[in-house]
């Protein structure tokens, strides 16, 4: 026993602190910024401080299975070794940071490693490829979070969750997020993504939701080369000025009198390309704003379209690999909801950087790396922290780098149709029906 506790009074002094481990993860300067921009940096001496509180947040999403009190352990957030606080002040802590600090952190991550990227398997002068797309969280149905999220409603009423939306960017070749605007569920999935940054020299996919003049107009004059593909409506009002080849056409389109009323500098009309393509049997119909129809052949852009699928399995990575399938947000107060919901995207942000180093090591797709294995490696290195060493982090971010291979799906089987269905599901309680009146 006492060579143990001799051991281990030569190991303690070396234990390094955990935010400089953390430092391996996000540069502290950028959460410095972050809390500095939003007014929120820590003046008093608190066991708890604001740049701890941020990796307090992000731990909520990186450790979805854990209480509070135990996230703040696990990272070793407490000030100088202070004693675990109770766990009242962690929620206090929360409550000072706000949801301004991590929404400017998210935007520098994104700004300094999704942005600056590009495949290495694409030429430097093909376009990116992008996609856009709403998701929606549930959260705990308190009085607060009823009153300023609102929720869907069926013909039945109101769903019984509080819910909270999200309108985000994502590069459908690596699944990483460009960008993300949050809003109650009073504001529509249109008006969230007029607030995103789109990038020069990309094309971005959007269902036909997204279809409006002003919006397309706006995202396709807001940068140099941003240009647009969607799925055309079966009822879309145009003419032909100039058939380009079989199915391929340039068109007209007015715009509505409505959007003039608010927008009066737009046109009467615009343009776009109309094409035609027979996949699977059937005839597709896409619109877009790439109108070169030699550098953009017909078909090319309708297995372009097949990537905006991505953006929903990316969706389905941060909800049910992250979030363990947690169907409920944790947190009861409104401005503490769209803090864990940027704590996730964060969180997701940071897994996803990782994931594309380990791709690049190996020299795969970013897509061939599972994001269920390697996420579950990469959190484990930070749920069992080594005495090791200062700088135990870093070394073993290194030594998974080289494990890269390990994580490598196999390559996707192109000739797979999963058409979109609805399962019914077999239950022991009768189907409520809405109750008959009698006249």
């Amino acid at each position: 026993m006492s060579l143990l506790q001799n051991a281990l009074r030569e190991t303690l002094p070396r234990v390094p602190d955990r935010l400089d481990e953390l430092s391996a993860l996000i540069d502290p300067a950028w959460i410095e910024q972050a809390l500095a921009s939003s007014g929120k940096a820590s003046i008093r001496r608190r066991k708890l401080p604001a740049e701890h509180a941020v990796w307090l947040v992000i731990g909520l999403a990186l450790f979805r299975d854990r209480p509070l009190w135990q996230v703040v352990q696990q990272l070793e957030l407490c000030l100088d070794g202070q004693p675990l606080p109770a766990p009242s002040a962690s929620v206090q802590a929360r409550q000072r940071l706000g949801d301004e600090p991590l929404a400017q952190l998210f935007g520098l991550l994104t700004q300094a490693w999704s942005r600056t990227q590009h495949s290495p398997s694409l030429p430097p002068q093909q376009l990116r490829v992008l996609a856009v797309d709403g998701v929606v969280w549930s959260a705990p149905d308190t009085p607060e979070n009823r009153a300023q999220l609102g929720s869907c409603s069926t013909q039945h009423g109101p769903l019984p969750w509080p819910q909270v939306r999200a309108t985000c960017l994502m590069d459908t070749h690596s699944h990483e997020l460009l960008d993300a605007k949050l809003g109650a569920m009073d504001c529509g999935e249109l008006s969230l993504a007029a607030q995103l940054q789109g990038e020069d020299h990309s094309v971005t996919l959007f269902d036909r939701a997204y279809f409006s003049a002003a919006f397309l107009l706006d995202w396709q004059g807001a940068g140099e080369q941003r240009h647009w593909l969607m799925r055309a409506k079966d009822n879309l009002r145009h003419e032909i000025i100039e058939r380009l080849a079989q199915g391929d056409a340039l068109i007209t389109m007015p715009i509505s009198p409505q959007a003039r009323k608010s927008r009066p500098e737009l046109p009467s009309h615009w343009q776009a390309r109309l094409i035609e393509v027979s996949v699977g049997g059937r005839i597709r119909r896409f619109i877009t704003s790439l109108q070169d129809h030699r550098r953009h052949p017909a078909r090319q852009l309708a297995e372009m379209y097949r990537q905006r699928w991505e953006v929903e399995l990316g969706f389905s990575e941060i909800k049910y690999s992250l979030q363990d399938g947690e169907p409920v947000l944790r947190s009861k107060r409104p401005e503490l909801v769209r803090q864990e919901l940027w704590g996730v995207l964060i969180a997701y942000t940071l897994l996803r950087r990782w994931m594309r180093d380990m791709a690049a090591h190996i020299e795969v797709e970013p897509q061939r790396i599972s994001f269920h294995t390697a996420s579950y490696a990469i959190v484990n290195l930070l749920a069992l922290p080594s005495l090791a060493s200062a700088g135990t982090l870093p070394k073993q971010l290194a030594a998974l780098l080289e494990q890269s291979r390990h994580f490598v799906l196999p390559p996707r089987r192109t000739e797979r149709s999963y058409p979109r269905e609805v399962k019914n599901r077999a239950h022991k309680f009768p189907t409520k029906k809405m109750p008959v009146r009698l006249n």
